[in-house]
């Protein structure tokens, strides 16, 4: 609670700062700012690029954000099955936000004819706090930014073992309590490199998770995130989407290199309602707490819905 309590007071600090700062006005270079299907809205500072109303949208790649939809995995016989919601509840200021996440991510066993046995579940809930920064951001200068984003999380994931990882009433390794709260921030800049419908953005990021509550205790407490997201428009309603994300995390002292990434393509029904199809790709420590010293190497075909 004192953490929260914290995390409240460094929000609306920040966001009394950026209040204080006078607002830019448009100059003559964001007149190619317009709604393309989609794709670009000029309200709440949303640029052209950025499929989502979130003041932070979801990392592409990163496995702990939140999605819904399936991941099949020819190779492993298995299925990951994401189900979560990120909403912004309240604006704190005139480029920040204060939101909550709920997440599940789940690992299903296939055994064919449309039957997968739930093996465990992660679940994550927390909050979340954003601000963006258009035309005068921290790295505008060296990236060409167009604007950047930092979020703030604040969350808990606890994972259970589920009857699907059982043979004959027992279950295949025995379960353990996993739990850990973190804080997490990441920094990410967003590139326009044109604009219209047939926009293109790249968008580096980095950020760290720091593990302050953890069982079991041989977690290490601090991880490393960097990324680096593309978005292609093609027409008014369809794109091309990937990115690659790269987490350093261990247990006993040792850290490891976790890859994931996933490219395919979107197709918006409504300015943020959409459905994405595309490969999904994984190797390093799974990301399952009940197999967190375990390796999950696959690649995978999935579908996802955009819903906000």
């Amino acid at each position: 609670m004192r953490i929260i309590i914290a995390l409240l007071f460094l929000t609306s600090s920040f966001a009394f700062a950026q209040e204080g700062k006078k607002v830019k006005e448009l100059d003559s270079t964001d007149t190619d700012i317009r709604f393309y299907g989609g794709w670009g809205q000029i309200s709440k500072g949303y640029q052209i690029g950025e499929t989502s109303n979130l003041n932070f949208a979801p990392l592409i790649a990163n496995p702990y954000e939140a999605r819904m939809g399936f991941i099949g995995q020819p190779s492993e016989e298995r299925l990951r099955m994401d189900i979560g919601a990120s909403f912004d509840v309240i604006e704190i200021s005139q480029n920040g936000t204060f939101g909550i996440d709920m997440m599940t991510y789940t690992r299903l066993r296939s055994e064919g004819r449309f039957k997968f046995p739930v093996e465990t579940t992660d679940y994550y809930f927390g909050v979340n706090t954003a601000f963006r920064f258009n035309k005068n951001p921290i790295f505008g200068r060296l990236f060409n930014g167009y604007s950047e984003q930092l979020r703030i999380r604040l969350a808990h994931i606890s994972s259970h073992l589920i009857d699907g990882y059982t043979v004959n009433k027992e279950f295949i390794s025995p379960p353990f309590v996993y739990s850990r709260e973190f804080l997490e921030v990441i920094y990410r800049v967003n590139r326009l490199i044109n604009g219209g419908f047939d926009f293109s953005m790249i968008s580096p990021y980095f950020g760290v998770n720091y593990i302050f509550s953890k069982i079991p205790r041989n977690i290490e407490s601090f991880e490393l995130i960097s990324g680096i997201e593309y978005r292609k428009g093609l027409t008014e309603n369809i794109s091309i989407e990937a990115g690659y994300n790269f987490t350093l995390k261990g247990f006993d002292n040792t850290y490891y290199g976790v890859n994931s990434g996933q490219a395919g393509i979107r197709y918006n029904f409504t300015k943020n309602r959409a459905i994405f199809v595309g490969v999904y790709l994984y190797d390093g420590l799974s990301m399952h707490g009940m197999f967190f010293n375990q390796k999950d190497s696959y690649i995978g075909i999935g579908t996802q819905i955009y819903y906000f």
